[in-house]
């Protein structure tokens, strides 16, 4: 996603998911090595179900795609998904 719209991804989560003040946010710039296009972001933390399912429907409007996992290291790690990767699926190119 472009870096315009990344911020403003970010802003609305932050706006409409109270689960997500406090917690720790990264802004990753394009990286052509990941299946993503352009910006990702990045949130560190355990999301409760509520809380992830809000961000879901802010996701869905922008076409975005998120995938969780336990990269973050706290003592929660071992338990449940600590990691939180927002991005941009790049397009797939038809031959």
């Amino acid at each position: 996603m472009k870096r315009k719209e990344a911020i403003l991804v970010l802003k609305q989560l932050l706006d409409n998911c109270v689960g997500l003040d406090g917690h720790y946010f990264e802004l990753l710039p394009p990286c052509s090595l990941t299946a993503s296009e352009g910006y990702r972001i990045v949130i560190h933390a355990a999301l409760k179900k509520t809380t992830k399912k809000k961000i879901e429907k802010i996701l869905l409007k922008h076409d975005l795609a998120f995938q969780e996992g336990n990269l973050w290291k706290t003592k929660r790690s071992k338990m449940e998904p600590d990691t939180f990767i927002i991005y941009k699926l790049k397009p797939k190119n038809h031959n």
